[in-house]
């Protein structure tokens, strides 16, 4: 007659070939840890950077390839820098392109051109201190074309700043002028002085209002200033005493399984012995 099977005939059938599955989780761990030790150690070297954000002349922050999160991975592995760093650190191009990657995690919420942008560059190279000087190396080079893209925005509002200060002392100086003859005057040149004073002092509030604003943008831009975060001392190993754990543990996962569903085949299904008991 059939039963109902139940999870004690899977529990005797996996009992009876325990001594089954545990050789095959012990083989399994063995070759998993043979392999991390055959397989080629690998580095891995990590650096952070704010790349910046390029800002209108009125200070409102814009979009760019370079800043743009879903470009700047693009843009920022062209062959200009990836040559740069090769001759920094005494390598080819094509190795430091084959070790490089970079990634810009969108921010969440608001617009993409509004938004400040970090970009994490990681290298994986059979060497340390290949992985930890060229993730340094990019890190910094992409720093100083950020620095250099931004320098001209910054200048003008230099200028514009200066400028306007220039402006301010000369009106302030005439309207001290103004006001030292004005007691003394009479008649037309009383006039003609009153006229100037108002005239001067409009002129000066437009002035430091131009000032003030462009002062501001200023500002703003020196806030965005690009900005290295990070940079790698110590490069992770792939060789290293968590990843050959992690190997094995996996290796000896894959075992187990492969010896349930051998002792299953061998021993036969709990189906079978119900329906033959």
């Amino acid at each position: 007659m059939e039963r109902e099977i139940t999870l004690r005939d899977y529990g005797r059938v996996i009992w009876s070939g325990r001594w089954l599955i545990l050789t095959a989780v012990v083989i399994a761990a063995i070759v998993g840890l043979a392999l991390s030790f055959a397989t080629t150690t690998e580095y891995s070297a990590k650096a952070e950077l704010f790349v910046g954000q390029a800002t209108s002349v009125s200070g409102t922050p814009v979009s760019t390839p370079g800043t743009n999160p879903s470009l700047a991975p693009i843009v920022l592995t062209g062959d200009n820098l990836v040559g740069r760093v090769a001759k920094e650190v005494g390598v080819t191009p094509a190795r430091i392109r084959k070790g490089v990657e970079l990634t810009a995690p969108k921010a969440p919420g608001g617009s993409v051109g509004n938004l400040p942008t970090v970009v994490t560059i990681t290298f994986v190279d059979t060497k340390r201190e290949v992985a930890k000087d060229a993730v340094n190396a990019y890190a910094q080079a992409i720093y100083a074309q950020a620095k250099d893209n931004s320098a001209g925005v910054l200048t003008t509002f230099d200028q514009a700043v200066s400028t306007g200060e220039a402006t301010v002392r000369r009106l302030r100086a005439q309207i001290a002028a103004y006001e030292r003859q004005l007691p003394t005057a009479t008649g037309d040149k009383l006039l003609v002085l009153t006229t100037l004073l108002n005239s001067s002092g409009q002129q000066l509030q437009i002035a430091t209002t131009d000032l003030s604003s462009q002062q501001l943008n200023r500002a703003k831009e020196l806030q965005f200033q690009p900005e290295i975060i990070s940079l790698a001392t110590s490069p992770s190993s792939s060789g290293g005493v968590p990843n050959r754990l992690r190997s094995v543990i996996l290796a000896g996962l894959i075992g187990l399984l492969v010896g349930i569903i051998v002792t299953f085949v061998w021993r036969g299904s709990p189906a079978g012995r119900a329906a033959n008991p």
